[in-house]
Formats: C-alpha cells, structure tokens, sequence
C-alpha cells in the first residue's frame, strides 16, 4: 500500500513549529533566559536578543516564501517580543515579595537542568516566598500556547494560500515526479515533527516539570553519593527526560496502555520515599505533570503524522 502524500500545508506548518522550538528551548542562551526575567535596560537587552534569535530562525521561511514570508517573521518578531514581556511582569508581579518575606525570581533556564517534580538539591534551588503557586508553571503553559497560536493564525493569513517561489516549486515538482516521491515526503514529515517532539520533551518539558514543582522549601532526600558524584536533583532531571521519551515513543507506538509500566517502575524505586507527605505530593505533582505533558505532545504529534 502506497503512503499518503504530504500535505504542503502540514509540512510547512510543522516546520514553523520546529523553529519557534529551535528558538525558544535549544538556541537561546541560558544568561539570556535568566536576565530577561527583569526591569530595566539589561533585562530588555536580553530580550531584544532573544527576539533577534527567534526571527533569524523564523526567516528560513523567507526563501520559500519571498514577501509573504517577510510578513510572517516581522509579526512573528513582534509578537514573541509582547508575549514573552508579558509573561515577565505576571511572573515578576507574583515574585513580589510580601511583607516579612523574601522572594527570588527564578524564571527556567535552558542552560541548566530542572528537577523532576521534586527539587532534592537545597544549594540548587533558591528559597521563593512562602506558599507554592501553580501559576509560574500556568504562565510558561499560557506562554506556549499564545506563541503557537500566533504562528498558526499568521500561517493561515500569510502563508497558507501564498505561492512559493519558482526554485521551491520545481524542487517539489521533480521530487513529487520521482517514484518515490511521496515517500520522500514522508519522510521529512516524520524526520520535522519527530525532532519537534524530542525537544519539547526533552527540554520544555523539564522546564515546564521543574517551573510547576518549585517549592519555598524543597522536600530533602538523603543522598549517600559524595559531592563529586552527580547531584539527585540532575538524576531525578534524567529520569524525568527518559520517562516522556519513553511515553512518546508508546504513544506513537500505539502502546498506550505500557506507560502505565513506565510509571510504576519509577514509583517503586522511590516507594520507601512516599512516607513523607510532603514528598509524595510534590512528587505525585511532578510526575502527572510529566506524564501528561509526553502523552499531551505525542497526541498532537501522532495526529499530525497520520
């Protein structure tokens, strides 16, 4: 049975995806993700890089699409720039300490590694003002969400019923003449979405995990390992990132129904730990978090690869 041909549309949009995660997770300096977490000229300096990254990225685009495309990247410019300074004042605003406490802002940095769902390292973790809030994690979730669905109302508008330029139009047509064309196609498609697919739960995912689960006061683990060996915070980080490949690979695998073995095998290795209260809260909240955002991602991934 021969494969379905690939939508251009599908193959464009996902490509666009790919880029704004290229940008957001994997290019952008982790000084540049701390320092824009900020007022004043530095805090904006940071940000104007960031922007500069994300539409250099974004302008791949321009040589297929020529005019059109300038459009897109120009809007795609602007807008990361007010939706990203937005999500800075929410989460400053609700950094602000209140009287008697001391509160540290601690935006996610791609250049580290957050925990999974239990922060186990004190030197590591700074101490935020008292009481734990979901809305550090609700931001970076609302963040995500406006900056795709910019990117898909720009395609729509700009894009979708564009006509590339003359050089992409003959490289699709000798590749669509060719007898395996379509399987070409194919392939690019799933090569793009599955890229996408490891960084966002390779890297937004531990951001995500690491941005909701933060604490005043992390539970502490005991660690027997010496100060040389990795710390239980980056192990716990490791496992995190393992878990949601795994799920993804399941769900794409059409094995839903193993990734309950995955989940068990990680609460058996900290069965022992779950006695404490406030451990097995922050670390039921870290791994359903996890869980659902690999299932969540792999979801939309199958569906668009279908």
């Amino acid at each position: 049975m021969s494969a379905e041909p690939v939508s251009g549309g599908i193959l464009v949009l996902s490509w666009l995806v790919l880029c704004h995660l290229l940008a957001d997770f994997v290019l952008q300096p982790g000084w540049v993700a701390t320092r824009k977490f900020g007022r004043g000229p530095a805090a904006w300096r940071a940000l104007g890089i960031h922007v500069a990254i994300v539409t250099a990225v974004a302008a791949s685009i321009v040589l297929v699409y020529g005019l059109p495309g300038i459009a897109f990247v120009l809007v795609t410019g602007v807008t990361h720039l007010v939706i990203d300074r937005a999500k800075v004042e929410l989460t400053l605003r609700m950094d602000t300490p209140r009287a008697g406490t001391t509160a540290v802002a601690t935006p996610p940095d791609p250049s580290g590694i957050p925990t999974d769902g239990v922060s186990t390292d004190a030197d590591e973790t700074p101490e935020l003002v008292a009481g734990w809030s979901p809305m550090p994690g609700v931001w970076f979730l609302l963040d995500q969400v406006a900056h795709l669905a910019v990117l898909v109302l720009a395609w729509a508008a700009l894009l979708a019923t564009a006509e590339p330029l003359g050089w992409w139009q003959d490289l699709v047509s000798r590749i669509a003449s060719h007898e395996d064309g379509t399987l070409v196609g194919r392939v690019v498609l799933v090569a793009i979405v599955g890229t996408a697919l490891v960084i966002a739960n390779v890297r937004a995912g531990n951001m995500f995990v690491g941005t909701l689960v933060r604490a005043p006061r992390p539970p502490v683990v005991d660690d027997a390992r010496t100060s040389d060996g990795p710390s239980v915070a980056r192990i716990g980080a490791t496992i995190g990132v393992i878990e949601r490949v795994l799920i993804a690979a399941l769900v794409l695998a059409g094995g839903v129904a193993t990734i309950g073995l995955v989940i068990a095998a990680k609460t058996l290795a900290r069965f022992r730990q779950l006695d404490d209260r406030v451990f097995a809260e922050y670390y039921l909240l870290g791994t359903l978090a996890s869980v659902a955002f690999a299932v969540i991602t792999s979801l939309i991934a199958a569906q668009v690869l279908r």
